[in-house]
């Protein structure tokens, strides 16, 4: 073969080899660059349809894919409030709920049997309940404390007469008078609830003080009173005993006043254990003071807040004749307090409308109308005139007496 042939037959098969070479797929693991995946200017971005998110079967679970984060931000985490008990449970700091002893487990059962009344019970406290939690927490009191006036009272602003605790604190009066309550004709101190709560906790805090922050110690003296505890201390020292409180030799009520507490505490940490569901509680009804510029009728604060008269009077029981003296606190739930407390600085006070007071223990005579008694025979038994009797009462003519009435004497 001539040489030239050999030559263009080597050349044409070379060409064929880097023609084949260039044909061959090159596998490339290097990232594509930013301008690579760019859309071409002059071509539209292609735009995808939103896509249904599949129903997840009962074979599958969901995974949940977090939001992306937006550049020079950091995902805020969500703040949920604690409940009502939650928090209240959360400044327990006495009571002990992993092993109560016999006689509080028996009272949790107790309030176990009727699971509607204590939620009924507990809903209907739950304003005053969080208004004294409140109250604990300012002072750096421990939250059981929220439970004594349910001990005491479930919260209900009872009126007595006499020598008789009053209030959902059960205040007595000698007790009041020390702590600065007032009680008189128009006004019982014990049933206004800012005051008695910061009486009542005035008092724990002495209480405290005087039995070195031994809280049992401090409810049972709230209950008995600080000199019969000290007085049980002191002879059990002498007998060599234990000065606990729960081996005190005290009343047996006192000792099962602790033991209600201490139950409810548990009650309220430990739901569940007795079978109980509390109730929800809108923090928005919890009370909170408004403090009044001036004397105001009852009847005009009232229809300042929003609220019939008798309902007005749930929140604020102490006021017993129509008034409220100037300077005094009021109670309203925080969804009225802001609004009534406006309107009630822009009013006009109405005149005072007094009505007829009760006799008192303010060295006034009265008269307690025995049966058959006519208005006219008292006033001439105690030589007044009818007139002066009448209005001196709230009376009228043709008023009707009943056995038992006690009445002012002119």
């Amino acid at each position: 073969m001539p040489e030239h042939q050999r030559l263009v037959r080597a050349l044409l098969a070379a060409t064929t080899l880097l023609l084949a070479a260039c044909a061959a797929p090159v596998r490339d693991d290097a990232p594509a660059s930013p301008a690579a995946n760019a859309p071409n200017e002059m071509t539209p971005p292609r735009i995808e349809e939103p896509r249904t998110p599949r129903p997840a079967s009962a074979e599958e679970p969901t995974l949940a894919t977090p939001e992306p984060e937006s550049p020079g931000t950091q995902a805020s985490a969500v703040v949920v409030e604690p409940s009502l008990w939650q928090a209240i449970v959360e400044r327990h700091a006495f009571v002990d709920c992993d092993t109560p002893s016999p006689a509080v487990r028996r009272w949790q059962r107790i309030y176990a049997q009727s699971p509607k009344r204590h939620a009924e019970a507990m809903t209907a406290a739950a304003p005053w309940i969080a208004y004294v939690a409140d109250e604990l927490a300012r002072r750096n009191l421990p939250s059981e404390f929220v439970w004594l006036p349910f001990v005491e009272s479930r919260y209900q602003a009872f009126r007595t007469r006499g020598d008789r605790p009053a209030g959902a604190w059960q205040i007595m009066p000698a007790t009041a008078r020390w702590r600065g309550l007032r009680i008189t004709d128009d006004y019982d101190g014990r049933l206004d609830f800012v005051a008695a709560t910061r009486a009542a906790l005035d008092l724990i805090e002495h209480l405290a003080l005087t039995f070195d922050r031994d809280w049992s110690l401090v409810t049972m003296s709230y209950n008995a009173g600080e000199f019969r505890i000290k007085g049980a201390m002191d002879r059990a020292r002498k007998a060599g005993k234990s000065i606990q409180a729960e081996h005190l030799a005290v009343s047996p009520i006192t000792h099962e006043h602790l033991v209600k507490l201490r139950a409810l505490a548990c009650v309220a940490a430990r739901p569940d254990s007795v079978e109980l569901t509390l109730p929800a509680f809108d923090r928005r009804d919890e009370l909170v003071p408004i403090a009044l510029p001036h004397a105001m009728n009852t009847a005009q604060l009232a229809a300042l807040s929003g609220v019939p008269v008798a309902q007005w009077q749930k929140w604020n029981p102490a006021w017993r004749h129509g008034h409220v003296e100037g300077g005094s606190f009021i109670l309203l739930p925080e969804h009225l307090a802001a609004t009534s407390a406006a309107a009630i600085a822009n009013a006009a006070p109405e005149p005072i409308q007094r009505r007829a007071r009760e006799p008192g223990n303010d060295g006034t005579r009265v008269h307690v109308v025995r049966s058959g008694e006519s208005a006219w025979q008292i006033a001439r038994h105690h030589r007044v005139t009818l007139a002066a009797l009448l209005v001196a009462n709230g009376l009228t003519a043709k008023s009707l007496l009943r056995p038992g009435q006690r009445l002012r004497l002119p």
